[in-house]
């Protein structure tokens, strides 16, 4: 099956549990200096952000949001400015659902049930969807190995010749250096984004963490990236999604009900 605009939709929810989560990331504590020069280091580790307009990928999901298991696996799309496209396919029929829009109007549509969410912000439907709430942008720019979009942290401190932590006065980025400086992870609000096993600049695999203190609840899911293409022509049609006129509306509070990416071999909500 093939997606409007080039984008395949091989990905099929999983019936597994899912393995333990990995270590978390351990940061460094202590005594700190300026950073000699900070817009080198961001230059070494996310310069690359700055000429990505396209990204696809394959996303491998699992994890928790509060007491609901998540898993699944997605075919992604995303264009400048702030466009996406989310697709979850079985191994046979119709998707699970398919996400397609901008930041502040974007269409769910739940093929087997046909039953659609229309002209709702992106970041209120992946939030039902994955427990986290993130932009377009946001999303893109993480599968992409980035804090942000445009991130321009100025303040930079070092701990010891290895690591370095960097602010732009609403986000916090980590970075290390092995062969070349790396982020590992940024932190803004009350989430944090770990990034691993990188190739080059670019990660594969995300941890999305909330801390059980947070009003908003446990978070820990993550994120396997794989067949990843940047700046491949994606037209408008990758970003629509056509529904029948009689299709079924649905509330956001009913998306998050029927958590259509809640693991099927017995998460609880």
């Amino acid at each position: 099956m093939r997606a409007p605009g080039g984008l395949t939709a091989i990905a099929v929810l999983a019936a597994s549990v899912a393995c333990g989560p990995p270590p978390a990331l351990k940061l460094p504590s202590g005594p700190s200096a300026p950073l000699a020069d900070t817009q080198a280091v961001l230059q070494d580790a996310i310069g690359h952000c700055a000429g990505i307009q396209s990204i696809t990928a394959e996303l491998g999901l699992s994890g928790r949001a509060g007491s609901t298991k998540l898993r699944g696996r997605l075919q992604a799309g995303f264009a400048q400015p702030s466009r996406l496209r989310l697709e979850a396919v079985a191994p046979f029929g119709a998707p699970f659902f398919v996400v397609a829009g901008s930041a502040d109007r974007t269409t769910l549509w739940l093929p087997r049930d046909a039953r659609v969410l229309r002209d709702t912000p992106a970041a209120d439907i992946v939030e039902a969807l994955a427990g986290f709430s993130a932009t377009p942008d946001d999303l893109a720019a993480w599968v992409e190995g980035c804090p942000s979009a445009g991130f321009a942290g100025t303040n930079g401190v070092a701990f010891g010749t290895d690591w370095a932590q960097v602010s732009d006065g609403r986000r916090t980025v980590w970075l290390r250096k092995t062969d070349r400086w790396r982020l590992v992870e940024t932190e803004h609000d009350d989430l944090s984004v770990e990034f691993a096993d990188h190739r080059g600049a670019q990660p594969g695999r995300l941890r999305i963490q909330r801390t059980a203190g947070s009003d908003r609840g446990p978070l820990d899911v993550r994120l396997a990236i794989s067949q990843v293409e940047t700046n491949v022509p994606l037209g408008p049609e990758a970003f629509a999604v056509e529904t029948p006129k009689d299709a079924t509306p649905m509330t956001l509070d009913e998306l998050r009900q029927s958590g259509p990416l809640r693991d099927s071999s017995g998460g609880t909500r």
